[in-house]
């Protein structure tokens, strides 16, 4: 069972004192170096037994999983059992959806993922079969096949990486139990000024609202909208997948609120001019929706944002550039 560990906790005064030419990439390489350190333990542990056959990743939404994986990944292959990545975003299957009582889709539940297809060929590929798996486009949120070229084979001594919010659910892990290793993955943190500004939820949040700006056709409001779907959903696993891994991996880097904060501070302030000029596009995520509206609550979500907003001016801004290329963060903010 594992627990929740490393807290970090983070000031503005130590955010502020770490701007200098020589702090800045010091602090920044500290950062990154202590994510690595904790990737570089689980393919120590992989290494050392060779009858683990599999890891499965779970974390809630904006933990870093995919990043995390696909860098696991990497280093199981550099230290000699080449491994395979497999994400359970690419099994999103939308058709019988739930909806909360503001008509927001549950595109968070398990039951929105192609369960039956993800085992077989999360069994097939440990079994050594060739398997080519589906992917989920969010511009269009449509799954699509890919070519045979992307079919994923292992070898003897490989490796399969799945990484997914229900990655340590038992309707997709259970039947694998002795042949895997299972993470919880999430960031662990604070950030105080006077008071705490963010806590390790609003610290997805604000990754999240950056990241659907670029990748999911999402402005800031329909994420902040549509984020007490998301918390709302997470309650109902949160504890079985913790519970159920054997190491939780923090995900929070030091230095990331001096990126992030300042683009979902940008991101929040776009969407609500184009409010004001009356030309804000409805929440995507409530296209789906039986009400017909085009948010669940916008009321709510503008007094979020107007708190988030008056936490994140205090924050300062580093440009994105000084984020080294290989980075978590990349999974956020790059277009």
């Amino acid at each position: 069972m594992a627990l929740l560990a490393d807290k970090i906790n983070v000031t503005v005064e130590e955010l502020e004192e770490n701007l200098g030419q020589k702090k800045l990439p010091e602090f920044i390489s500290r950062s990154e170096e202590g994510f690595i350190s904790r990737i570089d333990k689980i393919v120590d542990i992989m290494i050392e037994d060779r009858s683990k056959k599999a890891i499965f990743v779970a974390g809630p939404t904006s933990s870093g999983k995919t990043t995390f994986t696909m860098r696991l990944s990497q280093g199981l292959s550099k230290a000699g059992r080449k491994a395979a990545f497999l994400s359970l975003d690419d099994y999103y299957f939308l058709k019988d959806l739930q909806f909360d009582r503001a008509g927001r889709p549950d595109f968070e539940t398990i039951d929105a993922i192609d369960v039956d297809r993800a085992h077989k060929d999360i069994h097939d590929i440990i079994e050594g079969k060739t398997v080519i798996p589906p992917f989920f486009d969010f511009n269009d949120r449509k799954q699509k096949e890919r070519d045979a070229s992307e079919a994923i084979t292992l070898p003897d001594d490989g490796v399969l990486v799945v990484e997914g919010l229900h990655g340590l659910n038992k309707r997709i892990s259970g039947d694998f139990d002795g042949e895997i290793l299972k993470v919880f993955i999430m960031p662990y943190g604070n950030v105080f000024s006077d008071r705490k500004l963010m806590d390790s939820a609003e610290i997805r949040l604000l990754r999240r609202i950056v990241r659907d700006k670029r990748h999911r056709a999402s402005h800031a409001l329909s994420t902040i909208d549509y984020w007490p779907m998301i918390a709302h959903s997470e309650e109902k696993y949160y504890t079985e997948y913790l519970a159920a891994a054997d190491y939780h991996v923090n995900s929070f880097l030091p230095y990331e609120s001096l990126i992030i904060a300042p683009l979902a501070l940008e991101d929040i302030n776009e969407a609500l001019l184009a409010l004001d000029e009356g030309r804000l596009e409805p929440n995507v995520f409530m296209e789906r929706s039986l009400t017909g509206k085009d948010f669940a609550d916008l009321s709510a979500a503008l007094t979020w944002a107007d708190r988030l907003v008056r936490h994140l001016k205090k924050i300062p801004k580093v440009d994105p550039s000084r984020v080294p290329s290989e980075s978590i963060l990349n999974e956020f903010i790059s277009m």
